[in-house]
Parts: structure tokens; sequence; C-alpha cells
């Protein structure tokens, strides 16, 4: 009898476990298992191309944590593209914003075009060490804002193509079930307003977009931040891609600490069966005979 026992998992870009659960945080999330130990009569596989684009991907994240860890080939290649030398010592957004046009420069990026929908290449559980990899494989472009949005071609409206969930409205950010949770607009975050007298957030922007997602039911990608997960960055945290997501709801409520209206949206996880386009997924039958 061969041993079910899982083997260990060496961890690199993008590497998950293989066990048949997975544990983010405080949520674990079971698979199910049909009694006869089948979960399916039917598998899905991953197209050439969308494997071709996780092996870009890694190599991505490969050059950007080179990059960020070794000065004299972070220099070697600013000069090669005419990139002026670091001033001082590196640190915050800014490094991470330069990291990422060094490997722009590089035509190392993948996923360029904003899309709404699942990214190729990239999977629900995938683990991320900073904001700028994000930005890098398509997931999120933006360094500092949680919403990212996409207009529509006449320019005559926005939706929101992912939002990033990093803890800084903790006050605001609730969740409600492994795949369900509140969160809170953009604007007028008393964390960063500093002595400024806060206003009620507005229905434009981020907000706005994820207001006309739940309207024509489009999905949004979800990235959260955890900390001491294991894998993390220098900082102890790391973002995880946790899925497609559906806006069911949207309304504006006080918040108690500033007196200021917010809006708020809950979110839904879509059935894993809708995570991915069918154009990236490949059906593979295989069926089994009990005598």
């Amino acid at each position: 009898m061969v041993s079910s026992r899982p083997k260990p998992v060496k961890e690199g870009p993008l590497s998950k476990s293989k066990q048949a659960r997975h544990v983010v945080g405080k949520v674990v999330r079971h698979v199910k298992v049909h009694p006869r130990g089948i979960c399916s009569n039917q598998q899905t596989a991953f197209t050439p191309e969308w494997y071709e684009c996780r092996s870009a991907i890694k190599e991505a994240l490969r050059c950007y944590r080179r990059l960020l860890s070794d000065k004299d080939y972070r220099e070697s290649i600013s000069k090669d593209h005419g990139m002026g030398l670091e001033r001082g010592k590196p640190s915050g957004i800014g490094q991470h914003m330069r990291l990422a046009k060094l490997v722009r420069c590089l035509g190392k990026w993948v996923n360029t075009a904003k899309q709404i929908g699942c990214v190729a290449g990239i999977e629900v559980g995938d683990g991320f060490h900073w904001r700028g990899e994000l930005c890098i494989v398509g997931l999120h472009s933006e360094f500092r804002k949680g919403i990212d949005c996409i207009t529509s071609l006449n320019g005559s409206k926005i939706w929101a193509t992912s939002i990033v969930d990093s803890g800084r409205y903790d006050s605001c950010t609730r969740k409600v079930s492994s795949d369900e949770f509140t969160y809170c607009g953009e604007g007028e975050n008393p964390s960063f307003c500093g002595f400024k007298k806060l206003k009620d957030q507005k229905l434009v922007g981020g907000n706005r977009a994820l207001m006309n997602n739940m309207i024509d039911r489009k999905p949004v990608r979800v990235i959260r931040r955890f900390d001491n997960i294991g894998n993390t960055n220098e900082s102890g945290y790391k973002f995880v891609y946790e899925g497609l997501y559906q806006v069911n709801h949207c309304w504006k409520e006080i918040r108690m600490d500033s007196g200021k209206y917010v809006y708020k949206f809950n979110l839904v996880k879509l059935e894993d069966h809708l995570q991915y386009e069918p154009q990236w997924k490949v059906n593979n039958v295989r069926t089994r005979r009990y005598h």
C-alpha cells in the first residue's frame, strides 16, 4: 500500500501546498471528496498557452526579487537603460515602483493589458511578496490605491478590475465568511489624512467603478494581505490572490469614529468553475469503473 502522507513542498515563486486543504491565516478551505475517493469524473487542466504565461510570470518574479536584493545588478540594469543611479537608501513604495520599471525595461512584464476577470498564468491561492509584483504580473496595476479600474472604449463608463485588501481600513473591512466580506470604499481614510478635516466619501473613481461592477454583474479580482503566514517578505507579510468575487450589494453608512459617510460593498466569491475563463481550460474526461 502506498502511503497517503503528503511530501514536503519546496516553496518558490507561486508555489503552493499540494495537500487537500489550503490554509491562509485562520481561514481553512477543505476540498470536498467523493465518498468513493473521486471528486469528479471530469478534471480540468490548463492550456499550453496558460502554462507558458505562468512560466513567464515566475521568471518576472525571480527578476524582480533579484533586483531587490542585488544592488550591483540593479545599478547595472539602470545604467544599461539610461536610468539614473539611486540616491540615498532606497526604501518604500518608491523603490518598488523603480524595480517594476526596471523589469519593464527588461521586457519581462506579463499580462500588460488591463482586463476584467482572471489573469492568465495565475491560480487562486498564489502568493506575492510586494505590491510591485502584483503590478508586473498583471493582477493589480496600482501601487497605492486599493481599487484598480478600467474605462470603456468611449470613456463613458468605469469598472473595477481588482481590489487589494491591505488592512488599512481595519475598522471598515469585515469578513463575513471565508468566501464573503465587506469592503470599504476609497477616499478619506483617517489613517492617512493626518490633520486634514475628513469629508464624506464620494461615489467617484473606484467607488463608482465597484458600483458599476455590481450593476453590470462584472467580477472583480480580490487580493488580500496576510501577516506571518509563512514564506513572507522581510516585512513579515505577503499578498494572496483570493480569486474572482461578485459585488452583490452597496450601501452608505456613517463611520463611528469620524461621523462621515463611507461606501461599503458586499463581495461574494464566485464558484470554483467560474474562476477561470473557458479559453484557458482543457477538460480531460476520465471514467473509472467499479466491479
